[in-house]
């Protein structure tokens, strides 16, 4: 079919040409949807893919987008085989630069993620950089990480490799065609182009930075920034055009720049580590297609000078080419890959600042995402829904700029962005700040994550920071007497209707609460099995509920729930986290705390343990729930968020007998660890099942009609590949940050998940998960290069009968 003449029906629409678009269309095609159509208002690649540098790196902290970049890599290698369309793929390799210690150490640990993705690194030394490269200078590096199959390509041909095939499959792919509208008709969707309409099912906007137009016809704003970026292309230079081995791509945190070779020349790309530049900020006309901005090397030349010092090679070279282009951003750096919160079937990818190395990736778990429910990794962090309508444009645009400034930066557990802070602050946000507090962000909220009561400071680093030795008086404190924990960033969700309870049931694996006052925990699954979301879910009255889950899944819960209806049910939900703060008041005296606040009964008999009550607390009414998070004696109290000082002031003043103090979220972590508490996120995502998880306990053995039910039921009884364990590392000086393989002997059998120190233990503690032939075996895990014992437990190491909740 030509691109004059244009279908009038498919199951896919894919908008956008680039990478991201012809890379979601190629994949759709190899997981059996080839009834798609592509639309592109230019030629395919234009607007940010073409003028990509199209560098293809290894190096990288997080396993999930390890795995993404690694697959591009692969795919790039074999592309050309397939589709017989040249790629220009280099294997050149790549090293990355360690300045000091610090540096190295998450190198080491980049390193170990390697080991889990599957692919080749080393931590090298300043002999064997200069072995690989010779022509750095490395006055100031203590080492580096070479990744020996790291490479570039060239980023219109592997863009066009992937429409051949995608076309071979039968997709179908219209150029020069601008979508005009987008609209909603029953349950499909009607695409609108200068050349006809298009009826789908299902709409992927891959536009790059023409997001907010095509997002606007929705009434989306994604959240993007188009950041400006510049890099330059040599002359030849003589000691290149006599190499007989292409050099590898350099990254240079000094310089915030990449380095390679280019044919007999070099290329190299500095990011502005100060003010950096943004381009077309009400909009990129619709004119801009395969254009550039005019350059401007003055505004980069300190980081040129800098980049020059470190190969001196450049300083000698005359410039043949300055590329001066601009790319979306994110305000993490990660892209915006998949469901627009409130559509049906509509999908976002977009926002990579590296598009040519995660398109490929990206395109993969979409498409498995869109045609089976759930991708083989976990997409939380690229989820479009992260992101909410807390998070303003001058949040977006401010925190985008900070993130793509430091990008180079190191950032160590613990650090926290500067920009765009307190877009939501409770009332006792300033009482909290004259205590102490040392705050952190989850969606938009500042919540405490410890008390730095002595003034010592927060100084970061991969081994134990400044907070340790304070966070260990939080937590004993709670242990010993009592705490208080400021929970208002937990999602707020209301469920009412005279189907609720029914519909509820039906989405749950556990039985929500059948009586007025009861509380559950539950988890919803999709149709395989899998994890994707975890509440509390609370009767009020009758058939109306309220259901809180972790703060940074605000917006994506909410939009589950609000999907999962049907006509059947009349279920009105309802997003009250604003209207409610929330104190957790926990520990052995917190019974006697709140008794001199109120008249209610709080005795075992009356207020047992997993119940809730509205009751009055110091003259103001508040939800209570009797759970805590920390394992011990406590109540969640929910209170209207406009008396929430009212509240605090008041258990403050009523615990001061008992020694009440403060707690933060470094404290709750290392309690909940000492309780064997599972996160989600963490232990639980879309990757594994209940079953795997350990937590069948909380799946219903009666209802055979929830959400999963059959993949549970069929896989119930089966031995799994991988179980979650909990144990001891035997490290004094290191925790545990999360994805550290785990070893039995040479064989590499697993990972960390979350882990943290047990300071009323005295134990180093972690989850993770191992093949379960080798749970038997004397088990290791990998921490900045060493390895550390660990010793599987059975039970909780603190309070294995848990009596202390209910006491």
């Amino acid at each position: 079919m030509s691109d004059n003449t244009i279908k009038s029906q498919a199951r896919v629409v894919v908008i956008g040409g680039g990478v991201f678009g012809v890379s979601v269309l190629f994949h759709l095609a190899k997981e059996g949807w080839t009834d798609t159509v592509l639309i592109e208002k230019g030629e395919l690649s234009s607007g940010t893919t073409w003028h990509a540098a199209g560098q293809c790196p290894h190096f990288t902290g997080d396993l999930n987008m390890a795995k993404i970049q690694d697959y591009g890599i692969r795919l790039y290698k074999t592309l050309e085989e397939e589709t017989g369309q040249a790629t220009g793929w280099h294997t050149a390799g790549g090293i990355r630069l360690a300045r000091h210690q610090e540096e190295l150490d998450w190198h080491h640990h980049v390193h170990g993620i390697a080991r889990l993705a599957g692919y080749e690194t080393h931590v090298v030394g300043l002999d064997e950089i200069r072995e690989i490269h010779p022509y750095l200078e490395l006055h100031d590096v203590v080492g580096g990480t070479y990744t020996p199959h790291d490479g570039h390509t060239d980023p219109s041909s592997v863009t066009s490799a992937m429409a051949i095939s995608a076309r071979k499959a039968g997709a179908t792919i219209y150029r020069n065609t601008r979508v005009t509208e987008v609209s909603r008709d029953g349950d499909e969707w009607v695409v609108t182009s200068e050349k006809g309409s298009i009826r789908c099912e299902h709409i992927v906007l891959a536009t790059g930075f023409f997001s907010d137009k095509t997002g606007g016809m929705l009434g989306y704003k994604p959240p993007l920034v188009n950041v400006v970026h510049q890099y330059l292309i040599t002359d030849p230079v003589p000691e290149v055009e006599a190499l007989t081995k292409e050099l590898p791509v350099v990254r240079d945190p000094g310089s915030c720049s990449y380095m390679r070779q280019e044919r007999n020349g070099l290329l190299g790309g500095p990011y502005e580590n100060q003010e950096i530049r943004t381009a077309y900020d009400d909009g990129v006309p619709w004119s801009f297609d395969t254009d550039l901005l005019d350059p401007d090397l003055d505004r980069i030349a300190p980081w040129l000078e800098q980049m020059m010092e470190r190969m001196p090679l450049f300083e000698t070279a005359g410039v043949r080419r300055v590329i001066s282009g601009f790319i979306a951003h994110s305000p993490d750096l990660n892209p915006i890959v998949g469901p627009i919160a409130g559509k049906e079937n509509l999908w976002m990818a977009a926002g990579s600042a590296i598009g040519v190395s995660q398109g490929p990736g990206f395109g993969k778990y979409l498409a498995q995402w869109m045609v089976h429910g759930q991708a083989d990794i976990s997409m939380l962090a690229y989820d479009p829904r992260r992101f909410g309508e807390v998070h303003t444009a001058d949040w977006i645009m401010d925190r985008t700029k900070e993130v793509s400034m430091l990008m180079f930066d190191l950032h160590p557990p613990g650090y926290e962005y500067k920009t765009g802070r307190g877009l939501k602050t409770t009332p006792i946000f300033e009482r909290q700040k004259e205590q102490g507090a040392v705050f952190g962000e989850s969606m938009g909220w500042e919540r405490p994550k410890w008390f730095d009561v002595d003034g010592i400071g927060e100084e970061l680093s991969f081994s134990r920071n400044g907070s340790f030795e304070t966070v260990a008086k939080e937590c004993r404190a709670v242990r010993d007497s009592v705490g208080v924990f400021d929970l208002s960033s937990f999602t707020k969700i209301e469920a009412s209707g005279d189907h609720a309870g029914e519909f509820l049931n039906r989405v749950f694996a556990n039985n929500v609460p059948s009586k007025v006052g009861g509380l559950a925990l539950c988890h919803l699954l999709n149709d395989n099995g899998v994890i994707e979301a975890e509440m509390t879910v609370v009767r009020l009255d009758g058939d109306k509920f309220f259901i809180m889950s972790a703060g940074g899944m605000r917006a994506r819960d909410f939009d589950q729930l609000q999907k999962l209806q049907t006509p059947y049910f009349d279920v009105e939900f309802s997003d009250v986290t604003e209207d409610f703060g929330c104190l957790a008041v926990s520990g052995p005296k917190s019974r006697h705390v709140l008794s001199k606040l109120t008249d209610a009964d709080l005795s075992n008999t009356s207020f047992r343990w997993l119940t809730a009550k509205e009751i009055d607390i110091a003259g103001m009414p508040v939800r209570a729930l009797r759970v805590s998070y920390a394992g011990e004696l406590g109540w969640e109290l929910y209170a209207p968020m406009d008396r929430l000082a009212e509240l605090y002031e008041a258990l403050l003043n009523a615990g001061e007998e008992f020694g009440i103090v403060p707690a933060g979220m470094y404290a709750l972590n290392s309690l909940r660890m000492e309780k064997a508490y599972r996160g989600f996120g963490s232990e639980m995502t879309n990757e594994v099942t209940p079953i795997e998880a350990d937590m069948m306990r909380f799946v219903s053995k009666k209802k055979t009609n929830f959400i999963g039910y059959n993949a549970i039921a069929e896989n119930r009884q089966k031995l799994q590949g991988y179980q979650l364990v909990y144990g001891t590392v035997g490290a004094e000086h290191l925790d545990i940050m999360g994805n550290e393989p785990i070893y039995a002997g040479d064989e590499l059998v697993g990972l960390t998940t979350s882990g943290g120190y047990g300071h009323c233990v005295g134990k180093n503690l972690t989850f993770a998960y191992v093949k379960t032939d080798a749970i038997g075996d004397a088990l290791e895990v990998e921490m900045l290069g060493q390895r550390y014992a660990v010793d599987l437990l059975s039970e909780p190491v603190f309070d294995p009968g848990n009596e202390r909740p209910r006491a």
